[in-house]
């Protein structure tokens, strides 16, 4: 038996000493060199792989630098390190990595060197500004909640996420002011946001209510800020969308109606919480990638959507349109291309049920007159007159000047009471070409202005 206890400890003792005395790897992966000139600092990490284990390593970097500089440094520098080998604001390049395969995967060594001139003046102005960053923190967060027992959330919401900005800046003198954490704070004023739509008038009339989820009474948000989404089509014709920024009343309520005469007619609008758009880049810019998932999906589930289909002014059953297209002579096209293009505009918006038609004569009683004798007894008869007025070269590109009168008028008067004027050009490889991009800007932009009148 003692033997046996002898055996066992020789082995003990070989092993031990075989694994102190080891020598695998270079000579710095065990003892920090020192380097004229130079503060060098050595980390270590582990991981399944390489790459685990060097994203394991850099981190262990930085918490030294960081502790070494009284900041953290993880949050300024880590994204930046991981990507490019250096830290631009420190002049700190990565100058020798080591791995070795390990029982559980990859061990990783990373040596990084930063020039002692700007490693010891770092110390201090990053110093400095954390201490000032940590207050505006501070200040930011208070102010928040603050803003909250006055019932004024998406202002709080706010100010949190121009914490959460900060935070992500550079290094900060408290732990509790870390990114995530504060990205916690803020996903909570948001979760007790909630917006819901009561109808309104007609069509696009329609007012929402905003109020805190929780608390006695679920309280209105006052002075809450929400943003309205909508469709709207262009002056190309393209179905893009638009943004308007709503705020409560006393009450948490706010009301949208229709002031883009391109919104849709017939579409649906969208009401989520309202949060800057530059804030929210700039966030992004600093952050990991997905770092505000969580913020994203919250504001896409608390997002509510309300359904229209806005009545015309016009009403399509008495309304009759006629186009009728000229060119540089003033002798009638016969041409449909301006119409075409007034038509589609239309479609594209969700206008649909007006009679489009062709319309015939050199002057515009002419036109208003066939028009009426072809359709009688209608309520409004319009006219679209669209006439080549001019034709010029340069730089090898043929260039038309169109220009359009759009003319409303009511059944019996021989006068408009309403006249919309424009004048747009088209280019093209040559004359032909150019003649019909103006007829059909123009025909796009005509339809842009009877929208304005529904």
């Amino acid at each position: 038996m003692r033997n046996l206890l002898v055996l066992l400890l020789s082995l003990f003792l070989l092993f031990s000493c075989s694994t102190f005395m080891s020598t695998e790897g270079p000579e710095w992966t065990r003892t920090t060199p020192t380097h004229s000139g130079y503060v060098v600092f050595v980390g270590n990490g582990t991981g399944s792989d390489e790459r685990s284990a060097r994203a394991d390593a850099y981190m262990n970097l930085l918490e030294q630098v960081g502790y070494e500089l009284g900041y953290d440094a993880v949050s300024p520098y880590y994204r930046q390190l991981l990507s490019t080998d250096a830290i631009a604001p420190l002049e700190a390049v990565i100058t020798n990595t080591y791995s070795s395969p390990i029982n559980d995967g990859t061990s990783y060594y990373a040596m990084l060197e930063i020039p002692e001139s700007i490693y010891y003046s770092s110390r201090s102005e990053e110093y400095s500004a954390s201490i000032e960053r940590t207050g505006r923190i501070g200040e930011l967060l208070d102010s928040a909640l603050e803003s909250y027992r006055e019932n004024h959330d998406t202002e709080a919401l706010i100010d949190v996420l121009n914490a959460l900005d900060l935070s992500l800046s550079g290094p900060v003198m408290n732990d509790s002011y870390s990114p995530q954490l504060i990205l916690e704070q803020a996903v909570e004023y948001l979760r007790n946001i909630e917006i819901t739509v009561m109808r309104g008038g007609r069509g696009t009339d329609v007012s929402i209510r905003m109020r805190r989820s929780k608390g006695f009474m679920h309280p209105a948000i006052v002075g809450g800020l929400a943003e309205a989404g909508y469709t709207m089509v262009n002056g190309d014709g393209e179905a893009i969308d638009s943004f308007v920024t709503l705020m409560t009343d006393e009450d948490g309520t706010a009301r949208f109606f229709r002031t883009n005469p391109y919104m849709l007619w017939d579409g649906t609008i969208s009401f989520s919480v309202y949060i800057p758009e530059d804030l929210i880049a700039s966030i992004e810019s600093k952050a990991p990638e997905g770092f505000l998932s969580s913020l994203f999906s919250l504001l896409d589930d608390s997002t509510v959507y309300y359904s229209y289909d806005e009545d015309y002014l016009l009403p399509p059953s008495d309304t009759v349109i006629a186009v009728a297209e000229y060119g540089e002579d003033g002798v009638q096209l016969g041409l449909s291309t301006a119409l075409n293009s007034f038509s589609s505009y239309l479609e594209k918006a969700s206008v649909s049920g007006y009679a489009i038609v062709p319309g015939e004569g050199e002057e515009e009683l002419e036109v208003l007159g066939n028009l009426q004798s072809d359709y009688p007894g209608l309520d409004n008869y319009i006219l679209l007159r669209v006439g080549i007025v001019d034709s010029e070269s340069g730089g090898g590109v043929e260039y038309v000047l169109a220009e359009a009168q759009l003319s409303f008028y009511r059944n019996g008067e021989s006068e408009p009471y309403t006249v919309k004027q424009l004048v747009v050009s088209g280019g093209g490889e040559d004359e032909e070409a150019a003649g019909e991009a103006a007829l059909v800007r123009a025909g796009s932009a005509a339809a842009g202005m009877f929208l304005s009148e529904l």
